[in-house]
């Protein structure tokens, strides 16, 4: 016998299944099915309740009290005989499930001289009543059974009314098909509605036609003692097969099984709609993040570009820390501020004073300039431009199509993990500032790093040997005109100065030149770095959509397991 879960066991899981927007719709339905599940699993020993459940003038309470060898149901011609669900049951035995629904009650005392008497009957209003009130009444009362004696005549067999009631309970209540008035009906006549009937359950229910049993019967006949068509000994013994213990509660957990397998399969059915749903909404998503990407990658880069000159000072200014001597000094300074040194140099020849003065302003100026063109460039590439709604649309661009397909799906964004626009363009803002500090910092050093692998051998000796030499060449005139004279005069030593200021000032302006692809290498780098952190904010989004529902997708695979 397959081992079912408890139901205390199916019902945590169940209501966490249900937070899923997908099985909301159902959730009345699939409460009634857990409590189905365990009335099946939790009646062992109660009697076996039957409901007899038909179309109009299909016989139900004259087949009951046929079974009952007593009058208990009114029967008439007066049809709908019976408005609502009437409980017959004997002496003692327990309704506490069946009181429930409503029905009346009605005891009686089992007749030994009864076909099928002592078992719980439940006869039922009319399912193709034209008041729908006594469909609800009848399916209120198989909800609490576990056998169906379904009892057609030959009008009601392939009724539409009738078959969609039954497919609610179709796997998971015991069905027994019945074609009353056999006595009205030829051999060949009563084939052919039962071939109807087993065409019924595996058309409309998929169930294997072996395996609901159908009789041709007649209820009046068989009140009088009599079996015109030969089949109600069959029923009737298939009815007490049905009552005993060990079959009846086999039924129940055929009943039981029936509710979980419909329980799993709808939410099988919400987990794979939440799931594509996810999965189409982070694709829609990761879809308008690339494209939205290029535009702000372009945009960043021009930003980079407007940058430029600040990039460059600082690539300097990282080298001039590697370089030694005179030419790191020049290496510190923008091209303002070495032209003004060279024109300061120029100067010093004729008046030293006014030389000094020059190369004290152009030193000042350039440390002002180099301060004011770091915040211009900080401006241009992290904040907005006045007219600037690059990142803006590029933001609305990005969620649109995930958006829309979550309000197509009847959901809000938020519920499917999607950030709105203004969420959005925050951390893109924010992305752009990081890469930005990354680009001046990080970028600049390694760049740096990169190019003084190659420098310090080719680069310094090449600027630093002619301005050793000139000292060297200064120092061996000094000694020479100390020892033999006569001394070197003032504009010896204001030529000297200026060559060697002219030198350093080349060296300067050679190693700056070198930096030229350094400082493109810089921007390539916070480039590369922006788009790195494109991906990892859409992968940030990805799986912030992913995770929507966690607890109720976990639950609903959980759920799935016990099946």
């Amino acid at each position: 016998m397959d081992t079912l879960p408890a139901p205390e066991q199916l019902e945590p899981l169940l209501s966490t299944a249900l937070t899923l927007p997908a099985l909301k719709p159902h959730a009345a339905r699939l409460e009634r099915l857990r409590h189905d599940y365990a009335r099946g699993l939790e009646r062992k020993d109660a009697p076996l309740t039957v409901a007899l459940v038909g179309a109009t003038g299909a016989g139900k309470s004259t087949l009951l009290n046929a079974l009952a060898g007593q009058p208990l149901a009114r029967e008439g011609e007066d049809r709908p005989t019976s408005t609502a669900a009437t409980v017959f049951a004997p002496e003692g035995a327990s309704l506490e499930d069946l009181a429930q629904v409503g029905a009346k009650t009605v005891r009686y005392t089992p007749d030994p001289r009864g076909l099928w008497s002592g078992q719980v009957f439940i006869d039922t209003p009319d399912l193709n009543s034209v008041a729908t009130m006594h469909r609800d009444v009848a399916r209120a009362a198989l909800e609490r059974a576990d056998v169906a004696l379904v009892v057609m005549h030959r009008g009601s067999v392939a009724e539409a009314t009738q078959a969609e009631f039954l497919a609610d309970f179709a796997r998971r209540r015991a069905l027994v098909f019945l074609i009353n008035f056999a006595d009205e009906l030829s051999a060949d006549s009563r084939e052919t509605l039962k071939t109807q009937a087993r065409r019924l359950a595996l058309e409309q229910y998929g169930l294997p036609a072996e395996s609901v049993p159908v009789f041709a019967i007649s209820g009046r006949a068989a009140k009088a003692g009599q079996d015109p068509s030969g089949e109600f000994g069959a029923f009737l013994f298939h009815l007490k097969t049905l009552a005993t213990q060990a079959v009846a509660e086999r039924v129940r957990r055929s009943n039981a099984q029936g509710a979980l397998e419909e329980i799993t399969s709808r939410v099988e059915g919400a987990l794979k709609e939440t799931e594509d749903t996810l999965a189409r909404a982070r694709a829609a998503l990761e879809s308008g993040l690339g494209r939205a990407a290029e535009g702000l990658k372009t945009d960043f880069d021009t930003r980079l570009e407007l940058a430029q000159g600040h990039l460059a000072s600082e690539v300097r200014s990282q080298a001039a820390g590697r370089f030694w001597g005179p030419a790191a000094w020049g290496m510190r300074l923008s091209y303002v501020g070495a032209g003004g040194l060279g024109a300061a140099t120029l100067l010093a020849r004729r008046s030293l004073p006014v030389g000094l003065a020059v190369a004290a302003t152009s030193t000042v100026l350039d440390a002002v300039r180099d301060k004011t063109r770091a915040r211009a460039a900080e401006t241009a590439v992290v904040e907005p431009f006045e007219d600037d709604l690059s990142v803006e649309g590029a933001a609305r661009a990005a969620l649109a199509e995930a958006r829309s397909l979550a309000h197509a799906s009847g959901l809000s964004p938020e519920t499917l993990g999607l950030p709105d626009v203004e969420t959005l363009l925050v951390e893109l803002k924010s992305a752009r500032a990081s890469a930005w500090r990354y680009t001046v910092t990080t970028a600049v050093a390694e760049a740096v790093a990169g190019w003084w692998r190659l420098a310090r051998w080719l680069l310094l000796p090449l600027i630093n040997l002619p301005l050793l030499a000139l000292l060297g060449h200064v120092g061996y005139r000094v000694v020479r005109a100390y020892l033999e004279g006569p001394l070197l005069g003032v504009d010896y030593f204001i030529n000297a100065g200026a060559l060697f200021a002219v030198l350093a000032g080349a060296g300067a302006l050679l190693a700056s030149v070198s930096l030229a692809g350094t400082t493109r290498a810089v921007r390539r780098a916070g480039l590369g770095r922006f788009t790195s952190l494109l991906g990892v904010l859409g992968g940030r989004l990805g799986e912030s959509v992913q995770d929507s529902f966690r607890s109720g997708r976990e639950a609903a695979r959980a759920l799935l397991q016990l099946r």
